[in-house]
């Protein structure tokens, strides 16, 4: 067998390749060439009755960082190293032949090493893959900050700048996406899973906790896409989404949209493109107190009221449709916001007056009354 691994071991690959996912990313021959070296390092062992020798561990540990370095999943190299073997095995047993008693015999006390090659051989290569991965993880997270505060300081972006996008593979030219989400929502091994999940996923994402918030740059990936895995990690986590900008400084904007939108988003998501006059004035809520206070104060003594005027505002204005939805007369919608207008002064039936009305409702949490 070993003086046949020439014509063996392209069989053996295609089984590999097939069976397992990700290996397309390994180049044909460098694949053939590894599983060639695997494959003498285990007939030697099954001749000599030994396990693996500590060269032929380290060509494992070499192999589990070669394939971290890849981006193969940990599962998907593990089960390579069983799917190979498992054909190796099943062609020793072929060329056995049902009658040879005395070879199936010999075969059979070689179960154990066998075995414990597989165990070695895979053990030392998920060890190497997951060192490898953690001091990648490591370097990357500490560029992600230095990144991350370059875009949050605004400004020209410099060449530096673009260098690290292309290292995290952005085109620096491209259009960037901005998601926020609480940072005390998310523990570490969330945010690990989330990354992680992200890897497997098209489009290029960059994603770190910073300052309590945790950021995500997304570029030719959908907010919606992001958000769906954001929610299979964390259903409980609510989210911030800005606008979709170009360039660096674009990117940088962006992020500062979903921070401004975020804390609008109480449990669910919201988003810079409806929320912006509510983000945009948040920031100003002190001098606002004066002006929306009246809102705040009868939105908080009559919630029907608040939540009619928030009604009207979402159903296009409409009586009957907001009565349909809150499943009340259309005269009852109509005394509710002539109410609304005598206890705040804004009739919500004008711009100014809905404007405020609504915008004093979404920052009641923040205005002094």
């Amino acid at each position: 067998m070993n003086d046949d691994l020439g014509d063996l071991v392209p069989g053996i690959v295609d089984l590999i390749r097939r069976e397992v996912h990700g290996y397309a990313v390994v180049e044909r021959a460098e694949h053939e060439h590894a599983v060639t070296v695997q494959y003498e390092g285990l007939l030697t062992g099954l001749i000599t009755r030994r396990p693996p020798s500590r060269e032929e561990s380290e060509q494992a540990r070499d192999l589990g960082r070669r394939r971290a370095q890849q981006g193969l999943a940990l599962e998907s190299v593990v089960s390579a190293y069983h799917v190979g073997y498992r054909e190796m095995w099943n062609i020793l047993l072929l060329r056995t032949g049902p009658d040879d008693q005395v070879m199936r015999s010999e075969l059979a006390g070689l179960v154990g090493t066998v075995w414990m090659w597989i165990e070695r051989a895979s053990s030392a290569a998920a060890d190497a893959y997951g060192e490898t991965v953690r001091a990648e993880d490591a370097a990357r997270l500490s560029l992600t900050h230095r990144f991350l505060g370059a875009l949050m300081a605004g400004g020209p972006p410099a060449t530096e700048h673009a260098h690290m996008a292309h290292v995290f593979g952005f085109d620096p030219d491209g259009l960037f996406q901005a998601v926020c989400s609480p940072g005390e929502a998310w523990a570490e091994q969330d945010i690990t899973e989330l990354r992680d999940r992200l890897r497997r996923s098209r489009g290029v994402t960059l994603c770190a906790g910073r300052d309590n918030v945790l950021i995500a740059v997304l570029q030719d990936m959908s907010a919606d896409t992001f958000l769906e895995v954001l929610s299979a990690v964390n259903p409980r986590a609510s989210a911030g989404v800005g606008l979709a900008r170009k360039g660096l400084a674009g990117a940088g904007v962006s992020v500062m949209d979903a921070m401004e939108v975020l804390p609008a988003s109480g449990n669910g998501v919201a988003r810079f493109a409806d929320d912006w006059l509510t983000a945009s004035v948040r920031p100003q809520s002190g001098r606002l107190s004066a002006l929306l206070g009246p809102c705040v104060r009868v939105g908080r003594e009559h919630p029907d009221l608040a939540q009619t005027v928030r009604a009207f505002a979402r159903h296009g204005f409409s009586l009957t449709d907001t009565g349909r939805a809150l499943h009340i007369h259309s005269n009852t919608v109509r005394y509710r916001l002539d109410r609304w207008q005598q206890l705040t002064g804004f009739d919500v039936r004008t711009w100014a007056g809905l404007s405020a009305s609504v915008v004093g409702l979404d920052l009641s949490d923040r205005l002094d009354v």
